[in-house]
């Protein structure tokens, strides 16, 4: 198990969960080697394909397969293991966030998030806004896109992009502002009935800049 003082050596906190992740080669090309790997329940079907080892593997265990915990456990170094109880109000996701958070993260990746069971993928993007209101920096990265929130500090999007989309997932908002792209806008006010930011471009040869004035937004950048 790590100790506090090897935590400051780490940057980024990974959050691997039991969703579906197909483009394994993907996933790797935003992993770093100083991560710090949380793996929930389920999750630790990907350990192997991602080629890492975790440093803490957290869940009730409904879902992991024994042979993925035994493969994870019975190592040189194992993982610390937090068993979590089956009727809960946090999913195991979101314990691994605050479990992060409360260790000094403050910059999260989130794989494993997306995937068949659209109830839990919604919930994954809960993790996103709590961490925002932390001030905390995060991203959800599946096999097509990178997701995150986006408020007053603007989000800049290079144009190597196929699409992006801007989405309310926490209310109304106002003042959203979408520059370079091939749909600007300019102090535009958004409605959870009415999804207006869906799949833009950026501008040949420009970034496009993405803020807003009150409220969050998903940003969904599809590569």
């Amino acid at each position: 198990m790590l100790q506090k003082n090897d935590l400051l050596n780490l940057k980024r906190c990974v959050i691997v969960s039991a969703g579906e992740i197909t483009d394994y080669e993907r996933a790797r090309s935003f992993l770093s080697k100083d991560d710090y790997y949380i793996f929930c329940d389920g999750g630790l079907a990907h350990a192997k394909a991602l080629g890492v080892k975790p440093n803490v593997v957290v869940g009730d265990f409904d879902s992991c397969k024994p042979d993925d915990f035994r493969r994870c456990t019975e190592v040189i170094v194992p993982p610390e293991v937090i068993r979590l109880p089956r009727e809960k109000d946090d999913t195991d996701t979101l314990f691994a966030a605050k479990l992060a958070v409360e260790r000094g993260f403050d910059d999260f990746l989130l794989l494993g998030s997306m995937g068949k069971r659209f109830d839990h993928a919604l919930g994954n993007v809960s993790v996103l806004l709590f961490l925002y209101e932390l001030g905390k920096t995060a991203c959800i990265v599946d096999d097509y896109s990178v997701m995150q929130i986006v408020g007053k500090t603007p989000l800049i999007i290079e144009g190597r992009c196929s699409y992006f989309s801007v989405l309310t997932v926490a209310g109304n908002v106002s003042g959203v502002t979408i520059k370079n792209a091939k749909y600007p806008l300019e102090n535009q006010d958004f409605r959870c009935d009415f999804q207006l930011g869906i799949s833009n471009e950026v501008l040949p040869g420009k970034a496009a800049e993405i803020s807003v004035q009150n409220g969050r937004v998903l940003v969904v950048v599809v590569k």
